[in-house]
């Protein structure tokens, strides 16, 4: 079986995205006894569809099932020709910090909770990607992914908002 095949990706991680799509499609206010999936049927992030492919991949999160790239690279693709694409990578890097980083350690000093996001961050990509996803390079919060497999996915960089969003909100919820 070649490497794209083996399953390695976190189903968390498709989740997460699925969920971004849908709060990214959300309206921002919602008139009493609206059906938004009747009212604006063009979002996909609304369709029933994403709607049961939610529930699968919270099912699947919950048994610890994992997806190959080329299933990563489904997901990509299909969020890619969006033109809010960088909108809804963000969204998904910021829920699965939310779900995956711990909290601030307020009794240490700042440096050292830094130093402990930095650590529960390259592990935390880790343990979703299945390899590494970046590495972090000088100064308090740096963290370069131009071998990434996100970068391969998409070379316009879109993807790549996924670690963005991820590690504004580690570092918000790490270090304050």
């Amino acid at each position: 079986m070649s490497e794209a095949h083996q399953p390695r990706v976190a189903a968390q991680v498709a989740l997460s995205l699925l969920e971004a799509l849908r709060s990214v499609d959300s309206p921002g206010e919602k008139l009493e006894n609206e059906v938004v999936a009747r009212t604006i049927p063009r979002r996909l992030g609304l369709s029933e569809v994403v709607e049961r492919q939610i529930e699968l991949y919270r099912e699947y999160a919950r048994q610890g099932r994992k997806l190959s790239d080329e299933e990563l690279a489904d997901f990509t693709r299909l969020v890619k020709k969006r033109p809010d694409a960088a909108r809804v990578f963000c969204e998904m890097g910021v829920k699965l910090a939310e779900k995956h980083m711990p909290g601030r350690k307020w009794w240490l000093p700042r440096v050292l909770r830094f130093r402990m996001v930095r650590r529960a961050t390259r592990r935390t990509l880790r343990k979703l990607f299945g390899q590494r996803v970046g590495g972090f390079v000088s100064g308090t919060f740096s963290l370069e992914v131009s071998a990434s497999p996100l970068v391969q996915l998409d070379s316009t960089g879109d993807a790549c908002e996924l670690v963005t969003g991820f590690c504004q909100r580690a570092v918000g919820m790490g270090v304050g």
